[in-house]
């Protein structure tokens, strides 16, 4: 289960990369002049998503090691984990408002799909945590 679930997230991470370093031309002109230069090619589009998608995961399994070793209670890391959840929630619906209108609204189909997987992709990281530390008896 385990393995398929890293499988899964690595998966999903490179798609998320292959769409991030896939603007249209006036994603391009947008990515050069806000200085996002860690999207500009895949390589950078990847380390910068395997950086968020493993500390995410870092993070859960820390809520989890330390729950496990009682330095933590199940509510409390029940709770840190669903506000994670709420937090990426809440972020996808902010980036979902921007990139409806205005200027990022031209950036490109394959970007904006890019930009929405990256916090559902983070919701899952944390769900899944959430889920591992529920069912934990």
């Amino acid at each position: 289960m385990r393995f398929r679930f890293f499988l899964v997230i690595s998966l999903l991470s490179v798609i998320d990369s292959l769409l991030l370093a896939k603007p249209n031309l006036l994603g391009k002109v947008g990515l050069l002049i806000y200085k996002y230069h860690y999207l500009r090619t895949f390589p950078r589009a990847m380390l910068t998503v395997a950086t968020v998608v493993g500390s995410a995961m870092l993070l859960g399994e820390l809520v989890i090691y330390l729950e496990k070793k009682k330095g933590l209670s199940k509510t409390i890391g029940g709770i840190l984990l669903f506000v994670l959840m709420v937090a990426c929630s809440g972020l996808l619906a902010k980036l979902f408002m921007d990139f409806s209108g205005g200027v990022y609204s031209h950036t490109g189909v394959y970007f904006k799909y890019g930009v929405f997987l990256l916090p559902v992709i983070l919701i899952v990281v944390f769900g899944a945590a959430f889920v591992r530390l529920v069912k934990k008896k």
